[in-house]
């Protein structure tokens, strides 16, 4: 159990390190200003979205450990965020994998239809797809937190920096630009996830 622990943990660590790197560098590389189609079809978007799928998948594996080490002491509210962060993880890691394997492909050999897709009034179902991901990751992972916070199993520092992260991600990107508060609340976030991951691979007890 404590092997598995250290696993779980070291690999969040890792998801919110490569979540900086991803948001912090990567995305301000991508060519914004040229069409959906275009963009997609760039080595950049590929190595992104490659990276970004990483960080999905290491962000599930981490809520496991999480669960796993503080569910005794979280209750029903314990139980029903984690199944909302761990399903909000799931989703990212399926709609990330979706965008290099079938969106990249579909911008090398057909770029129009994805700018036919993109340039549809309304919201699409391309759009509705992204929004109820980002809202079950977000959600999750906000409620989650707090359920460590109110369960006290980790340090507080963990759960308020993803708290705070969440939160600073739209606050800064109103008040500079998108891309730059993305970056900056991202570092919050992902801060957050690293004290985490570090403090789970360490943390002894009988819980696993």
């Amino acid at each position: 159990m404590t092997t598995r622990r250290v696993w779980a943990g070291g690999t969040l660590a890792f998801g919110g390190a490569l979540s900086m790197l991803v948001n912090g560098v990567l995305t301000p590389m991508l060519p914004t200003d040229l069409p959906f189609g275009e963009m997609a079809a760039s080595s950049i978007f590929l190595l992104r979205l490659s990276l970004a799928t990483l960080v999905a998948l290491s962000l599930t594996i981490g809520a496991l450990g999480l669960r796993a080490r503080h569910q005794h002491q979280s209750g029903w509210f314990g139980a029903v965020s984690f199944a909302l962060a761990f399903m909000g993880s799931l989703m990212l890691f399926a709609h990330e994998w979706a965008q290099v394997f079938f969106i990249h492909h579909l911008a090398l050999v057909a770029p129009d239809a994805l700018d036919a897709m993109e340039n549809v009034e309304g919201v699409n179902l391309f759009d509705l797809e992204a929004i109820v991901t980002l809202l079950a990751f977000t959600l999750g992972w906000l409620l989650f937190s707090i359920s460590m916070l109110i369960a006290n199993t980790f340090g507080r520092l963990g759960p308020i920096l993803v708290i705070g992260g969440m939160f600073a991600i739209p606050l800064l990107s109103a008040m500079t630009s998108p891309v730059a508060g993305m970056a900056l609340g991202n570092a919050i976030l992902s801060t957050g996830w690293i004290v985490l991951g570090l403090e789970l691979s360490r943390k002894t007890g009988g819980q696993p």
